[in-house]
């Protein structure tokens, strides 16, 4: 079969790329700027964009399949802001299908995902189940595939549960009780496989989870359990997390928002289990512990992590400062920062987190985990200087101001 793979050098893409090709199918991987090194040999590349229908026509022509994997993460808040999801997932699907039928191309399997709904809460879900709406009203012979969060080496799950934490102790909305069923990108990709080239799969829908059922503090606990460290979770009430991620998502470059938020009130996971309509049961399935214990996940995070966390923290130490000096927030550099006093909401979030940090520090301290001790001293040497060079900086660009103004 000759298949043309949308969003065919993402995350999922490369891997249903080597399915394909190790069925000795003719495959070609559209993207907006292929990059053929990440794709395995006999895999040809051509760049297209599903928001430009003008792009895909030459692409689509002669091919016996089409696989939609575009997608934007449901994780954090896209460039462009939350509406770029139905731009995307609708539009870049409305596109695709018009030109399946345009040339002809009998077979269609949609990516789509777990509780996708044309009138769901989220930007996501909502545009992701307008999209599976448009393939189903489609000629096609089309297969839609709903899995729940997606692990594995290069993939953003594992990586976006290290941003919203830290190892040995941290907050999490809820205590982190909602619930994912996490499947392998290499398990998924087989089964999406089996629906481009086996027919049987026409018309059909199938939801897809892993093995195990997890929470959000479960799924980081095995995370830093497989760094060797402890970690004890605790909860921050949901109405606090709403206000710091909903007022944080008005920050630019703030990476999560209220979809974020949202998304988390709501567990990712399957009633039915459809991984036995491709001849599987969950035992066959990697478990997302199993893969964690065997080193993946590792050095990449790390690095995202080392990136990230020193500005958010920064930034959660400017609020919490601000509380206690509240002239800071009148400082040329606040008016600079574009943060308004309401902003200082979110330092009702940090105060509990800090708090148990120097008291779980202080334990430590007394001869209870002598490596957490040293973690969160230095986590807290780092709070308070950045919050105390904030306060002089504000203050400096205040004088300076004020003395030429004199």
């Amino acid at each position: 079969m000759r298949i043309l793979l949308l969003g065919g050098t993402g995350f999922v893409g490369r891997r249903l790329a080597a399915r394909l090709v190790d069925r000795d199918h003719d495959v070609t991987a559209l993207a907006r700027s292929p990059d053929a090194t990440a794709l395995p040999d006999g895999v040809r590349t051509v760049a297209g964009d599903v928001t430009d229908p003008d792009s895909l026509d030459s692409a689509f022509d002669g091919q016996d399949a089409v696989v939609n994997l575009v997608a934007l993460s449901p994780l954090f808040e896209p460039d462009g802001g939350s509406e770029m999801h139905e731009k995307v997932h609708l539009g870049g699907t409305e596109n695709a299908v018009a030109a399946a039928e345009r040339h002809g191309v009998p077979r269609f399997v949609q990516l789509s995902a777990l509780g996708a709904d044309p009138d769901g809460t989220t930007h996501y879900i909502r545009s992701k189940g307008q999209a599976e709406s448009v393939v189903r009203d489609s000629s096609l012979s089309w297969t839609i595939v709903r899995p729940s969060v997606v692990f594995g080496d290069g993939g953003e799950f594992v990586s976006f549960t290290r941003l919203l934490t830290t190892p040995y102790i941290t907050g999490l909305p809820g205590g982190g009780t909602t619930r994912f069923q996490p499947i392998w990108v290499e398990d998924l990709a087989e089964m999406l496989a089996d629906c481009v080239t086996d027919g049987s799969h026409a018309g059909e829908t199938h939801e897809l989870g892993g093995p195990d059922v997890l929470t959000l503090a479960d799924v980081a606990r095995a995370i830093y359990r497989a760094d060797g460290k402890s970690l004890r979770v605790l909860p921050v009430p949901t109405t606090l997390a709403k206000i710091g991620l909903t007022v944080g998502g008005s920050v630019p470059g703030f990476p999560m928002g209220p979809d974020q938020y949202r998304s988390l009130q709501f567990d990712n996971t399957v009633e039915e289990n459809d991984v036995s309509a491709f001849g599987r049961t969950e035992a066959d399935l990697r478990a997302l512990e199993e893969h964690l214990d065997e080193g993946g996940e590792r050095s990449g995070d790390r690095r995202r992590s080392l990136l990230t966390r020193p500005a958010t923290l920064a930034l959660f130490a400017y609020f919490a400062l601000s509380t206690a000096l509240p002239t800071l927030t009148d400082s040329p550099l606040a008016i600079a920062l574009y943060v308004p006093t309401y902003l200082l909401t979110i330092a009702v979030y940090d105060a509990p987190w800090g708090l148990e940090n120097v008291v779980y520090g202080a334990e430590s301290l007394l001869g209870i985990g002598h490596s957490s001790a040293l973690y969160h001293v230095g986590l807290l040497v780092t709070y308070f200087a950045c919050a105390v060079a904030l306060t002089w900086l504000g203050r400096s660009v205040r004088s300076a101001v004020g003395s030429r103004r004199g």
